[in-house]
């Protein structure tokens, strides 16, 4: 609202205070208003991210199911029983989960210090 050609020597200071008061009210609220639409779409961008995100991680975990399986078929193929070779899979692939979660916290401990 522009009021620079707004004479205001004949109001009394309780109008110009409230004059002022109501401009900075509604430029109060006009700045909320862009915030929130700011944040709104932030947030619409970051879940278009987590939905792609969701299903490459979907993807990745059933190719990594096949490969185990593809693994462990190869180790009955060399005459191991099956259940031992479904079982040396899966240690391999808990020590290797168990290896990433420890690089995790590494790093989270290493990001607390750094804070």
């Amino acid at each position: 609202m522009d009021t620079s050609h707004v004479e205001h020597r004949d109001e009394q200071p309780a109008e110009l205070i409230s004059g002022v008061l109501h401009d900075a009210r509604d430029l109060a609220v006009a700045e909320v208003d862009k915030l929130k639409a700011e944040a709104l779409t932030q947030v619409k961008g970051v879940g278009q991210e987590i939905k792609i995100a969701t299903v490459g991680l979907l993807i990745l975990t059933v190719a990594a199911v096949m490969f185990g399986t593809a693994l462990a078929l190869g180790l009955v193929a060399l005459e191991l029983p099956p259940w031992a070779a479904f079982g040396v899979v899966a240690i391999a692939f808990a020590v290797a989960g168990g290896v990433f979660l420890n690089q995790r916290r590494a790093i989270a401990k290493a990001s607390q210090a750094a804070a």
